[in-house]
């Protein structure tokens, strides 16, 4: 009778000690769980953070160079000549003073025609962006600048516009057009590979860019540096903002909303599980 009292104990202290362990084994997966989305929170802030600075200094050296005398000139006699010493000019004084060492500057006529592409200047087309450049029409009517990511013939880029006047007549807009790469080089720091995926069917709008057959995924195409075995994002369904851990990865992703409110991509981050993300506050 005691052996059986004694193995019926033991048999209890047990199972309460495999429920204990369970609890405590389940405690601790779900603060891993809990911290990793602080953490993961902190990281897709800090993106969002990274791209709303460049662009509001995008938006800022748009807004004073559509005051300049020079730039009213340039769209309103469009003298390509002397407009380009003066772009490029500024261009140079910019990457001086470290506020960009990439920006590209763009003018466009009063009818939405490409005047000046800093970045392609021999180019004397004068082609018409009336078809998809909506964000154009939308500030000749509002009189007011905006700013955002924007697909263009020259691909995908953070983009800030605003229009310039002589006097009260509308003569056209100045773009700044700053890249990717670096918000590349501010995560790749920290051990986090960031990645530009264009939908696919912009592809044919994005027609003066050049993108090799490796970085053209399934749906998506990536736009700001090379694939570095990304692959295996052929297999995931991207659906609004989440993660997924992909072998020893994790990859989160957000969608990518344009200047005009479209759904034009996704921003993925990517790193390896041993990473820790407690550098990024958000």
């Amino acid at each position: 009778m005691k052996e059986k009292r004694f193995f019926l104990s033991a048999a209890l202290m047990l199972f309460f000690g495999l429920i204990i362990l369970f609890l405590y084994n389940k405690s601790i997966s779900y603060e891993e769980e809990e911290t990793l989305k602080k953490q993961m929170d902190a990281l897709l802030l800090t993106l969002h953070n990274k791209i709303a600075e460049t662009t509001k200094v995008s938006l800022a050296s748009s807004v004073i160079l559509a005051k300049s005398p020079n730039v009213v000139a340039c769209l309103s006699e469009q003298n390509r000549e002397d407009c380009l010493q003066y772009l490029l000019e500024i261009r140079d004084s910019m990457a001086l003073a470290e506020i960009f060492d990439n920006a590209r500057i763009h003018l466009h006529t009063k009818d939405f025609k490409s005047f000046i592409r800093l970045w392609d200047y021999n180019n004397h087309n004068n082609d018409d962006l009336s078809t998809f450049r909506h964000a154009l029409e939308k500030i000749k009517l509002s009189k007011h600048p905006m700013q955002g990511v924007e697909i263009g013939r020259h691909g995908m880029f953070m983009r800030a516009i605003a229009p310039v006047f002589k006097k009260d007549e509308y003569v056209g807009t100045i773009k700044t057009v700053v890249d990717f790469k670096d918000l590349n080089a501010y995560f790749k720091k920290d051990g986090v590979e960031f990645y530009v995926l264009m939908k696919n069917e912009y592809l044919s709008i994005a027609n003066a860019a050049s993108y090799g057959e490796k970085l053209i995924l399934d749906n998506y195409t990536i736009v700001n540096q090379e694939a570095n075995g990304l692959n295996f994002i052929k297999e995931i369904n991207f659906q609004g903002t989440g993660y997924l851990k992909k072998g020893d990865n994790y990859v989160l992703y957000t969608p990518i909303v344009d200047i005009n409110g479209e759904h034009i991509g996704f921003f993925v981050l990517t790193w390896s599980e041993s990473l820790s993300l407690a550098s990024f506050k958000g």
